[in-house]
Protein backbone atom coordinates (compact mmCIF):
# COMPACT_ATOMS: atom_id res chain seq x y z
CA UNK A 1 0.00 0.00 0.00
CA UNK A 2 1.69 3.33 -0.75
CA UNK A 3 0.24 6.69 -0.25
CA UNK A 4 0.02 9.71 -2.63
CA UNK A 5 -1.13 12.83 -3.18
CA UNK A 6 -3.52 14.17 -5.94
CA UNK A 7 -2.67 17.39 -7.30
CA UNK A 8 -5.84 19.46 -7.63
CA UNK A 9 -5.73 20.08 -11.51
CA UNK A 10 -4.95 16.02 -12.04
CA UNK A 11 -8.78 15.45 -13.47
CA UNK A 12 -8.37 12.09 -13.91
CA UNK A 13 -6.97 10.71 -10.27
CA UNK A 14 -9.56 13.37 -8.58
CA UNK A 15 -12.72 11.97 -10.49
CA UNK A 16 -11.05 8.43 -9.39
CA UNK A 17 -10.81 9.56 -5.64
CA UNK A 18 -14.25 10.67 -5.95
CA UNK A 19 -16.02 7.75 -7.14
CA UNK A 20 -14.61 5.72 -3.98
CA UNK A 21 -15.60 8.81 -1.63
CA UNK A 22 -19.02 9.14 -2.77
CA UNK A 23 -19.40 5.12 -2.73
CA UNK A 24 -17.44 4.77 0.81
CA UNK A 25 -19.93 7.25 2.28
CA UNK A 26 -23.66 6.52 0.45
CA UNK A 27 -22.86 3.21 -1.43
CA UNK A 28 -23.61 -0.12 -0.74
CA UNK A 29 -22.55 -3.62 0.10
CA UNK A 30 -23.37 -6.02 -3.27
CA UNK A 31 -25.08 -7.98 -1.19
CA UNK A 32 -27.80 -4.88 -0.30
CA UNK A 33 -27.97 -4.36 -4.35
CA UNK A 34 -28.85 -7.53 -4.92
CA UNK A 35 -32.30 -6.87 -3.35
CA UNK A 36 -32.83 -3.92 -5.05
CA UNK A 37 -35.26 -3.25 -8.09
CA UNK A 38 -33.48 -2.51 -10.85
CA UNK A 39 -34.92 0.55 -11.07
CA UNK A 40 -34.08 1.51 -7.70
CA UNK A 41 -30.27 1.01 -8.65
CA UNK A 42 -30.66 3.19 -11.25
CA UNK A 43 -31.89 5.77 -9.23
CA UNK A 44 -29.56 5.67 -6.67
CA UNK A 45 -26.69 5.57 -9.55
CA UNK A 46 -27.55 8.46 -10.78
CA UNK A 47 -28.06 10.39 -7.25
CA UNK A 48 -24.20 8.83 -6.51
CA UNK A 49 -23.30 10.24 -10.09
CA UNK A 50 -24.71 13.85 -9.46
CA UNK A 51 -23.17 14.03 -5.81
CA UNK A 52 -19.48 13.00 -7.36
CA UNK A 53 -19.92 16.17 -9.54
CA UNK A 54 -21.08 18.30 -6.82
CA UNK A 55 -17.75 17.06 -5.16
CA UNK A 56 -15.54 17.93 -7.86
CA UNK A 57 -16.93 21.07 -8.33
CA UNK A 58 -16.54 21.89 -5.23
CA UNK A 59 -12.64 20.87 -5.32
CA UNK A 60 -12.27 23.04 -8.44
CA UNK A 61 -13.99 26.02 -7.00
CA UNK A 62 -12.65 26.42 -4.19
CA UNK A 63 -10.69 29.20 -2.68
CA UNK A 64 -9.01 28.34 0.28
CA UNK A 65 -5.36 28.69 0.44
CA UNK A 66 -4.64 25.12 1.56
CA UNK A 67 -5.94 21.77 0.56
CA UNK A 68 -4.26 18.81 0.20
CA UNK A 69 -6.06 15.38 -1.26
CA UNK A 70 -4.59 11.89 -0.70
CA UNK A 71 -5.12 8.37 -1.73
CA UNK A 72 -4.15 5.30 -0.32
CA UNK A 73 -3.46 2.72 -3.50
CA UNK A 74 -3.06 -1.11 -3.49
CA UNK A 75 -0.13 -1.47 -5.78
CA UNK A 76 -0.15 -5.49 -5.48
CA UNK A 77 -3.47 -5.76 -7.66
CA UNK A 78 -2.97 -8.36 -10.45
CA UNK A 79 -3.53 -6.20 -13.34
CA UNK A 80 -1.40 -3.50 -11.68
CA UNK A 81 -4.52 -0.93 -11.42
CA UNK A 82 -3.36 0.14 -8.20
CA UNK A 83 -6.69 0.44 -6.97
CA UNK A 84 -7.80 2.91 -4.67
CA UNK A 85 -8.18 1.71 -1.00
CA UNK A 86 -8.83 4.85 1.07
CA UNK A 87 -8.89 8.71 0.99
CA UNK A 88 -9.13 11.79 3.16
CA UNK A 89 -8.00 15.62 2.83
CA UNK A 90 -6.97 18.29 4.82
CA UNK A 91 -8.93 22.16 4.12
CA UNK A 92 -8.00 25.20 5.81
CA UNK A 93 -11.21 25.87 7.87
CA UNK A 94 -12.87 28.75 9.72
CA UNK A 95 -12.83 27.00 13.19
CA UNK A 96 -13.40 28.80 16.59
CA UNK A 97 -12.82 25.43 19.38
CA UNK A 98 -12.70 28.50 22.35
CA UNK A 99 -15.85 30.33 21.81
CA UNK A 100 -17.75 26.18 21.20
CA UNK A 101 -16.11 25.30 24.15
CA UNK A 102 -17.31 28.02 26.29
CA UNK A 103 -21.00 27.01 25.22
CA UNK A 104 -21.34 23.78 26.03
CA UNK A 105 -23.85 22.37 27.44
CA UNK A 106 -25.47 23.94 24.24
CA UNK A 107 -29.52 24.05 24.10
CA UNK A 108 -31.18 21.77 21.62
CA UNK A 109 -33.83 24.78 20.10
CA UNK A 110 -32.72 25.90 16.13
CA UNK A 111 -32.93 29.44 17.23
CA UNK A 112 -30.20 28.80 20.36
CA UNK A 113 -27.87 26.66 17.71
CA UNK A 114 -28.40 29.41 14.87
CA UNK A 115 -27.32 32.03 17.18
CA UNK A 116 -24.09 30.13 19.16
CA UNK A 117 -22.95 29.14 14.82
CA UNK A 118 -23.38 33.17 14.16
CA UNK A 119 -21.03 33.73 17.32
CA UNK A 120 -18.64 31.40 16.69
CA UNK A 121 -18.16 32.47 13.38
CA UNK A 122 -17.35 35.96 14.33
CA UNK A 123 -14.19 34.99 15.82
CA UNK A 124 -13.30 31.91 14.19
CA UNK A 125 -9.89 31.93 12.51
CA UNK A 126 -8.35 29.29 9.58
CA UNK A 127 -7.02 26.26 11.14
CA UNK A 128 -6.31 22.63 9.35
CA UNK A 129 -9.16 19.84 9.51
CA UNK A 130 -9.12 16.63 8.48
CA UNK A 131 -12.12 15.50 6.22
CA UNK A 132 -13.53 12.23 4.18
CA UNK A 133 -11.16 9.92 5.34
CA UNK A 134 -12.76 6.29 4.49
CA UNK A 135 -10.94 2.97 3.81
CA UNK A 136 -12.20 0.03 2.02
CA UNK A 137 -14.16 -2.41 4.18
CA UNK A 138 -11.39 -5.49 3.86
CA UNK A 139 -8.28 -3.13 4.17
CA UNK A 140 -9.64 -1.61 8.00
CA UNK A 141 -7.22 -2.29 10.65
CA UNK A 142 -4.81 -2.62 8.38
CA UNK A 143 -2.67 0.64 8.69
CA UNK A 144 -4.35 2.73 6.28
CA UNK A 145 -6.28 4.92 7.89
CA UNK A 146 -3.51 5.51 10.31
CA UNK A 147 -0.78 6.35 7.25
CA UNK A 148 -3.38 8.67 5.16
CA UNK A 149 -3.82 10.76 8.31
CA UNK A 150 -0.24 10.84 8.95
CA UNK A 151 0.07 11.93 5.50
CA UNK A 152 -2.55 15.06 6.35
CA UNK A 153 -0.34 15.81 9.30
CA UNK A 154 2.88 16.09 7.57
CA UNK A 155 1.52 18.33 5.30
CA UNK A 156 0.24 20.77 7.65
CA UNK A 157 3.47 20.72 9.41
CA UNK A 158 5.25 21.24 6.47
CA UNK A 159 3.19 23.51 4.47
CA UNK A 160 1.07 25.42 6.58
CA UNK A 161 3.21 28.19 8.11
CA UNK A 162 2.62 28.80 11.45
CA UNK A 163 0.26 25.89 12.63
CA UNK A 164 0.84 23.47 15.09
CA UNK A 165 -2.02 21.70 15.27
CA UNK A 166 -4.09 19.55 13.30
CA UNK A 167 -7.87 19.18 14.04
CA UNK A 168 -10.92 16.85 13.02
CA UNK A 169 -14.71 15.80 13.53
CA UNK A 170 -16.51 12.88 13.77
CA UNK A 171 -19.95 11.98 14.41
CA UNK A 172 -21.15 11.38 17.69
CA UNK A 173 -22.15 7.62 17.34
CA UNK A 174 -18.61 6.83 14.26
CA UNK A 175 -17.05 4.86 17.23
CA UNK A 176 -14.80 3.21 14.79
CA UNK A 177 -13.12 6.54 13.38
CA UNK A 178 -13.23 8.22 17.13
CA UNK A 179 -11.29 5.32 17.99
CA UNK A 180 -8.85 5.56 15.37
CA UNK A 181 -7.88 9.16 15.83
CA UNK A 182 -8.10 9.23 19.49
CA UNK A 183 -6.97 5.82 21.10
CA UNK A 184 -4.43 5.32 17.76
CA UNK A 185 -3.70 8.71 16.22
CA UNK A 186 -3.24 10.91 19.46
CA UNK A 187 -6.06 13.38 19.09
CA UNK A 188 -7.56 14.75 21.96
CA UNK A 189 -11.12 14.87 22.57
CA UNK A 190 -12.12 18.78 22.52
CA UNK A 191 -16.30 19.62 22.71
CA UNK A 192 -19.06 18.23 20.82
CA UNK A 193 -20.72 20.46 18.39
CA UNK A 194 -24.70 19.85 17.67
CA UNK A 195 -24.79 22.50 14.95
CA UNK A 196 -23.21 20.33 12.38
CA UNK A 197 -24.40 19.52 9.13
CA UNK A 198 -24.04 15.97 7.02
CA UNK A 199 -26.06 15.39 3.20
CA UNK A 200 -27.95 12.28 3.17
CA UNK A 201 -29.32 10.66 -0.17
CA UNK A 202 -33.75 11.39 0.42
CA UNK A 203 -35.45 8.94 -1.83
CA UNK A 204 -37.88 11.63 -2.60
CA UNK A 205 -35.92 14.95 -1.76
CA UNK A 206 -32.54 13.14 -4.04
CA UNK A 207 -30.66 14.75 -1.16
CA UNK A 208 -30.87 16.41 1.85
CA UNK A 209 -29.26 18.30 4.60
CA UNK A 210 -29.37 17.23 8.41
CA UNK A 211 -28.37 18.51 11.44
CA UNK A 212 -26.06 16.34 13.56
CA UNK A 213 -23.64 15.95 16.44
CA UNK A 214 -19.99 15.61 15.25
CA UNK A 215 -16.96 15.49 17.93
CA UNK A 216 -14.39 17.92 17.69
CA UNK A 217 -11.03 16.47 17.96
CA UNK A 218 -7.02 18.16 18.19
CA UNK A 219 -3.47 16.59 18.04
CA UNK A 220 -0.32 19.36 18.71
CA UNK A 221 2.00 18.35 15.60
Amino acid sequence: VVIQQIALDNTDELERMSRFCIDAFYGDGDEDRKDDSLLSRKWKEIRLGAMQKAQLLDISLSTVDNRCIFVAKDVTTADNSHEIIGCCEVIEEKLDILMAARTQPMSSSTTARSSSERERRKTARPRPIIENLCVKGEYRRSGVGMALLHACEEAVHQLWVGQDQIFAQVLEDNHRAYGLFVDRCGYQFLFEDPTCTEVVLDDTLFAKEVVVTKRMLRKFL
